[in-house]
């Protein structure tokens, strides 16, 4: 891979018509200009052995060995075996006279794979750079003859190297009646290990590019299984369905230089919220936990010690039980991670008709609602006008809107704005009809087929906020900062021929 690029800027323009956007034609004060190019390699090796017995035996290895630049050069190359066996018991005489059981096939396996995290080539290198702004100074003491200095743009890091997915699976398949019911269960277990996050750097370093490096482990286990169903009923109907159901527990397992670490950059309302630590899931919320609102100077008063307490605002959860809140007093309060998602495809046909449809679900996981906290709590939201507390309204979860930051309202990790974020979503539905050959025959055509699709129809969810399918990274997911939804509904018409 090897990429170039140029590039050029200036701003104050005098008229925003499109006719005289030029770079000439803006204020040649706020002028500045760039070039730069990249390269990176990658090469791989790759064998494989299949081995079957009388079509009941089956081995499989393979055998890879990948290099890619991005790494430094003492981590550049890392080997990726696996090993599968499976067992067709339906191929032994014992099992041969059930006539209801059309295949059975026990399996494992076991195999691992590398991952580069897309780690910046430059990822193992320091780099310096600068501009007016930020590196030169007048060092011989004239103002107008500054002298070019140099800052650090990145850091980097040669001891960084491939992630290693290594996974363990046992299961089986089978086929009923000929295909009336088809089920397969399979239990993972999967082990990340090395994973490749960005390293925090302390302000001391400036804003320099932190490193990809490795941090730690991470496991997942949980099962999978799949329900499936093919059936003619008659010359005009058959039916083909699947239900797919996953159960996930994620944890962190290892971490190689601290305990936990809170990933950053997901602005300012999210920062400590989110805290990975050893032995707990990915992505976990860690904050004060909100138990009440202080009603009166009473309740104050009898509470334990709290910065900036007074009556219409949170009163946290005094977890170590020493009289006063701390930040001692933080704990994990929600799992981002779902307990199980499911997903459901159908397919129908009647004679020229043809009908589908795919839901999916997420069960079990919190999401914590950044957008509502903000509004609520800054007063500018409808429920901070009708629900927030007041000497007349006591019985509410929503507190005194404030616009003042403090220890007792919006200022540190609480757990306002947590929720359940599980749904389940219509992702598409379509009906279509294929004209007869006999017509299209007339029409000099192949294939002429008609069809209407409906895209997110439809989403179960208790979810307060715009849409509950958050994006987000590996390291802090399950926070809606105000992400735009994936859930919009889109109705389309479709025709396609084929000549």
């Amino acid at each position: 891979n090897y990429n170039q690029e140029v590039g050029g800027r200036r701003s104050g323009f005098f008229t925003n018509d499109i006719n005289y956007r030029f770079l000439s034609n803006g204020d040649p004060a706020s002028q500045s200009n760039y070039s730069a190019a990249g390269t990176s390699n990658f090469f791989s090796f790759i064998s494989q052995a299949d081995y079957a017995l009388k079509g009941k035996y089956f081995l499989k290895g393979t055998l890879r060995n990948d290099g890619s630049s991005v790494f430094g050069p003492q981590h550049r190359y890392g080997w990726f075996p696996s090993v599968g066996a499976a067992w067709r018991i339906t191929e032994e005489n014992f099992l041969k006279s059930l006539d209801w059981l059309t295949d059975l096939k026990l399996r494992a396996s076991w195999g691992k794979t590398g991952y580069y995290g897309n780690t910046d080539p430059r990822n193992q290198f320091n780099l310096y750079g600068g501009s007016a702004a930020t590196s030169y100074y007048d060092i011989n003491g004239t103002s107008n003859s500054p002298v070019q200095g140099f800052t650090a743009v990145r850091l980097g890091d040669p001891r960084t190297g491939w992630q290693e997915d290594v996974v363990t699976n046992i299961g089986f398949e089978s086929v009923f009646w000929n295909g009336i019911l088809s089920v397969t269960v399979d239990r993972y277990k999967k082990k990340a290990k090395g994973l490749l996050f960005p390293v925090s750097l302390p302000a001391i370093l400036g804003g320099a590019t932190s490193p990809n490096v490795n941090i730690g482990e991470v496991q997942n286990t949980g099962i999978d299984i799949l329900l499936g169903s093919k059936r003619k009923f008659s010359r005009d109907w058959n039916i083909d369905a699947t239900l797919t159901l996953t159960t996930y527990k994620n944890k962190i397992v290892r971490l190689t230089d601290l305990n936990y670490f809170f990933p950053s950059g997901y602005g300012v309302q999210t920062v400590g919220l989110v805290r990975n630590e050893v032995g707990h899931p990915a992505s976990s919320f860690y904050a004060y936990k909100i138990i009440g609102l202080f009603q009166n100077q009473e309740d104050v008063n009898k509470s334990p010690v709290q910065d900036a307490a007074k009556p219409g605002r949170f009163k946290y959860l005094d977890a170590d039980g020493d009289g006063k809140i701390t930040d001692e007093d933080r704990v994990f309060i929600g799992n981002a991670n779902p307990k199980f998602t499911a997903g459901i495809n159908l397919g129908i046909n009647y004679k020229k008709f043809d009908f589908s449809t795919f839901c999916y679900g997420s069960f079990g996981n919190d999401v914590m609602n950044i957008v509502d906290k903000v509004t609520t709590l800054q007063g500018k939201s409808k429920k901070a006008l009708y629900d927030s507390w007041s000497p007349q309204r006591p019985d509410t979860s929503v507190p005194l809107p404030e616009t003042y930051v403090n220890f007792s309202t919006w200022g540190p990790p609480n757990s306002y704005g947590l929720e359940k974020g599980s749904y389940f979503r219509n992702k598409s539905m379509m009906l279509g009809y294929t004209f007869s050959k006999s017509l299209l025959q007339k029409m000099k055509m192949e294939k002429m087929r008609i069809y209407v699709q409906a895209v997110n129809l439809f989403t179960i969810t208790k979810y307060t906020g715009l849409d509950p399918e958050l994006s987000g990274s590996s390291a802090a997911f399950g926070l809606d900062i105000g992400n735009y939804p994936n859930s919009q509904k889109q109705f389309l018409f479709g025709l396609s021929i084929g000549l």
